[in-house]
């Protein structure tokens, strides 16, 4: 019997055996000096995990898998979007479901976004919010806030 390998790890990919990842893109504005700023107060460590390398102008990650923010999004138009308030910063939540969840800081142009790997736990996600509070904090605001 000839097997055709390509259909074979169609077959896989169709089954969900074959994974693929896809490293993080920098944001449109990542080179903002308000971006620069920012990150330059990241703290060493988001939910007790150390700064990890990512190649990725305007963004920084933490553990594996890899926490990761990411500067220079455009401020979010109004939204009724959960938004969450930790520590007075408004965080439009991605879907809850999806991995990683992803929390935008909502309030703030250019802003940031955040994903947090399933791995880490539902529960445990907005902690790296609050760990990420002085980045967030670093950005201007363009009044609006979460409601």
């Amino acid at each position: 019997m000839h097997r055709r390998p390509h259909l074979i790890l169609l077959a896989a990919a169709a089954l969900g055996l074959v994974s693929c990842t896809s490293a993080p893109q920098a944001a449109a504005r990542a080179g903002d000096p308000a971006c620069d700023r920012a990150l330059a107060v990241a703290p060493a460590t988001v939910l007790g995990k150390s700064r990890t390398p990512l190649d990725v102008r305007g963004a920084l990650a933490w553990g594996d898998p890899q926490i990761v923010v990411r500067c220079g999004l455009p401020g979010l138009e109004p939204t009724t979007s959960t938004c969450l308030v930790v520590n007075g910063q408004g965080w439009v939540v991605g879907d809850p479901d999806a991995d990683p969840v992803v929390f935008t800081l909502y309030g703030h142009d250019p802003t940031i976004d955040v994903s947090v790997p399933a791995s880490y736990g539902r529960s445990s996600a907005p902690g790296a919010l609050v760990d990420l509070q002085h980045v967030a904090e670093a950005l201007p605001t363009n009044g609006r806030t979460c409601s």
